[in-house]
């Protein structure tokens, strides 16, 4: 007993799937994607749903095309490529979160591969239908892909020999379907399911059961207008011809048997064929016409190597499933050993370059202290504490030639300019190249060039030095400065805005007043 393909119905049921809009193009695709499911030839059928595939403009569009070709490959019993293209279903319903493809897809599979014999494949497929089927729609579509579901779980029970759990399982399956409204699908999807029923009747021996149960089977089947003549008619004979040769009615078997095989073998359905001629077989052995076994064998060896064939193709595609999974697991663990590998890299590369940097600020914390004592004992001048920078004039280069000042008067300047420095003037905010001459009772002219000549630097620079040597020498003297914020420090040294001051700290002695003042504290705490 295996399952058979729901062609007909697929396209029945699948025309009442929700779609978002149905424009005249939607339209037109949908009738010839509706038109092939009732087309005989099955080459015909996957031209159809290649050329579907070809014009689709929307993600459903082409999952529509791959069902085509799917329920195509299975007409022609090639299961393998029929898995391959429910596979792609799958995959695009999950995507597009459309459950009740991603429900159907799955059913599917679990079909074709216990049409193979596959059962824990089938099994694990048709568990994801049943996950999938908990985000159902909910339409009475979808009340039909979850009848196809719990008919296919009981027929992996046939498989597994559980004839008992079988007729449990295909009744509550009935019984389901009768909570939904009478119509052509219903009716269909009954007298489908009571056809696999009738069959499992026969193999029991119980065969007034059986005759009951086809005769339901056809009355419902006849009440739809869903003619699956390829598939469902064919199994009513198979059916009836079984019960038939069961009551030894051996006539009467073989016409039904062979008009199972005429339509199976009329509608190229492999699936009917193998299984009506395995019935064939046993009529011919019992009424001993060894003439019409040898030509009904030849027929058998033929679907046989099909079917070996594609157990032996879906093998290797299975393989190569497997490999395609198993290289990207390893590409994905390839790639995350070298993200960490660089990620690795780059932590020590930042250890290193943080004790770099901390080396760097220390030493250069280190040359600023020396100065600073040097110029305590030497009692240098209280300007130009900076690093190895030499802050030159930037450009501003006069012609001093023109300038007419005697020794006596630069003498004077330059004392009056160390008066100015020793009351720390530099510190008001205000101060400027024309209110420092004024302090020094001299012209702007006159001024740049004592600073420029005596201090190496213009006025900007000159004040900048002084205000820095000032905040530093406080900051090494007096502890508790360094407990103050950076922008009250700013203020003490003549800057309105914290950012320029620390710019200026950072610009003149290669170390930031945050560090500065740390290595002030460390050292502290070593003292």
């Amino acid at each position: 007993m295996v399952i058979k393909s729901l062609y007909l119905f697929i396209f029945i049921l699948l025309f009442s799937l929700p779609v978002k809009s149905q424009t005249k193009e939607d339209q037109k695709f949908n009738a010839a994607y509706f038109k092939s499911f009732r087309e005989e030839q099955v080459d015909r059928m996957l031209k159809t749903g290649d050329s579907l595939y070809k014009k689709s403009e929307t993600e459903t569009q082409k999952i529509k095309s791959l069902v085509v070709i799917a329920s195509a490959y299975s007409r022609k019993l090639s299961a393998s490529k029929s898995i391959l293209y429910w596979k792609k279903v799958d995959s695009m319903g999950k995507k597009a979160d459309l459950p009740d493809w991603e429900t159907l897809a799955n059913e599917r599979l679990a079909a074709e591969y216990l049409k193979l014999n596959l059962i824990d494949a089938s099994r694990q497929f048709i568990d994801r239908a049943i996950a999938a089927s908990k985000s159902l729609s909910g339409s009475p579509e979808s009340k039909y892909i979850y009848a196809m579901m719990l008919e296919t779980e009981a027929l992996q029970k046939i498989a597994d020999k559980d004839t008992i759990g079988f007729i449990k399982s295909i009744k509550n399956n009935q019984k389901y379907l009768t909570t939904i409204p009478e119509n052509d699908i219903r009716n269909y999807l009954l007298g489908r399911s009571q056809l696999k029923l009738g069959e499992v009747y026969v193999q029991k021996n119980n065969l007034e059961s059986a005759h009951y149960t086809f005769h339901k089977a056809e009355e419902n089947l006849k009440k739809s207008t869903i003619k699956s003549y390829y598939n469902e008619s064919a199994t009513l004979y198979r059916g009836l011809g079984n019960l038939a040769l069961k009551q030894k009615r051996y006539d009467e078997a073989k016409i039904y048997l062979l008009k199972a095989k005429e339509i199976a073998l009329a509608n190229s359905n492999k699936e009917i064929t193998d299984l009506t001629i395995n019935d064939l077989r046993k009529y011919y052995r019992i009424v001993h016409d060894y003439e019409g076994l040898l030509e009904i064998n030849q027929i058998k060896d033929s679907i046989d190597l099909i079917k070996r064939d594609e157990l032996v193709t879906l093998a290797d595609q299975d393989f190569k499933e497997e490999f395609a999974k198993k290289n990207k697991f390893e590409g994905y663990m390839n790639i995350l050993i070298f993200v960490s590998v660089l990620l690795a890299l780059f932590v020590i590369g930042l250890f290193f370059y943080y004790k770099q940097q901390r080396k760097k600020i220390r030493l250069q914390f280190e040359k600023i202290i020396t100065k600073l004592n040097n110029q305590e004992e030497e009692h240098a001048d209280p300007v130009i504490i900076s690093s190895e920078q030499n802050f030159i004039a930037r450009n501003m280069e006069e012609d001093d030639s023109s300038l007419n000042i005697s020794t006596e008067k630069e003498e004077e300047l330059v004392q009056r300019m160390k008066n100015f420095e020793q009351q720390q003037l530099y510190l008001d905010q205000n101060i400027s190249r024309p209110t420092m001459a004024s302090h020094l009772n001299t012209n702007t002219k006159y001024l740049s060039y004592i600073i420029r000549k005596y201090r190496g630097v213009d006025f900007s620079d000159y004040i900048n030095q002084n205000r820095i040597s000032y905040i530093i020498k406080q900051l090494y003297t007096e502890p508790a400065y360094r407990n103050y914020k950076i922008s009250h420090l700013a203020e003490l040294c003549g800057y309105s805005s914290h950012s320029r001051f620390a710019n200026i700290f950072k610009k003149q002695m290669n170390i930031s007043p945050s560090d500065f003042i740390a290595q002030l504290k460390k050292r502290g705490n070593k003292d």
